[in-house]
């Protein structure tokens, strides 16, 4: 803005006055009119997020992330490789599917694929993003589920929850056995009765079937918690969906991180 004010102001001196006819006039010139000529600095565009959305007869598709994952080249890298693949995916798989139906006579019914990037939270050196996929395939309903991706934008790779600890720490314990008792008082109010562990979906889910995000719930740029996914038939049947937990992040747990991390992070208190 500066630049083009001083252009302007050079432009209407440049049609009052002419042009200089000595040395020592071109000496005497602003230094404000050497910059004038100088190119103005290039501006870097925000970042955006990214979305796209196709249906044909033959298919639905979707898939999105936020423009923080924008802002990492690697991560733009990475989500369109996958977008490419899993469409391709998909449009096989639905010919496939359409032709032989058609050839037996039956009606086909269009498949479907969504993938959506949500920001959970980031602080300068991290971001933490949780993924959502839905799939249709020509069957009485479609199937969902989550993920997790955190991104060390320092090391400009993605990491786990337990590449942020010191060596020998764990958070498992620490979010394992709450988790387990506020999912089942989400249960018994879904199912209006009392859990049974001997029951199918009785037990706490494994940890290995949960997903589990580091959350930053006041956008302040430091996490704050942990958000606990189980989804369809992890720990329910699939007409009760799925369950989403959050619990804080203690003093305790920020004690068991690398001390280049304990930045991005803030306590709360335990659950009671």
């Amino acid at each position: 803005m500066r630049a083009s004010v001083i252009m302007l102001v050079a432009l209407a001196a440049c049609g009052q006055q002419s042009a200089p006819s000595s040395v020592e006039e071109n000496r005497a010139r602003p230094a404000s009119s050497q910059q004038v000529r100088s190119s103005p600095q290039p501006i870097v565009p925000a970042a955006k997020p990214f979305k796209v959305e196709e249906e044909t007869s033959l298919y639905s598709f979707a898939y999105s992330w936020p423009a923080e994952a924008s802002a990492v080249p690697e991560l733009v890298a990475r989500f369109t490789k996958d977008k490419d693949e899993t469409k391709a995916e998909l449009i096989a798989g639905a010919k496939e599917d359409r032709d032989g139906r058609l050839k037996d006579g039956y009606d086909y019914h269009a498949h479907e694929t969504q993938k959506h990037y949500e920001t959970e939270g980031q602080s300068e050196r991290l971001l933490s993003l949780e993924s959502n996929v839905y799939a249709f395939t020509g069957g009485a309903h479609g199937s969902s589920g989550s993920g997790s991706l955190l991104w060390d934008r320092e090391l400009k790779r993605e990491i786990s929850i337990q590449d942020l600890l010191q060596p020998g720490q764990s958070w498992t314990g620490a979010i394992r056995q709450p988790f387990c008792i506020l999912l089942n008082r989400e249960r018994e109010k879904r199912r209006e009765e009392p859990v049974k562990p001997d029951d199918l979906f009785g037990n706490c889910p494994e940890w290995k079937e949960l997903t589990v995000l580091v959350t930053d719930t006041d956008k302040n740029g430091r996490f704050d918690h942990i958000t606990v996914i189980a989804d369809q038939y992890v720990a329910g049947p699939y007409a009760e969906g799925d369950y989403e937990i959050t619990l804080p992040i203690t003093a305790t747990m920020i004690d068991r991180l690398k001390p280049e991390y304990r930045s991005s992070f803030e306590p709360r208190p335990p659950v009671e």
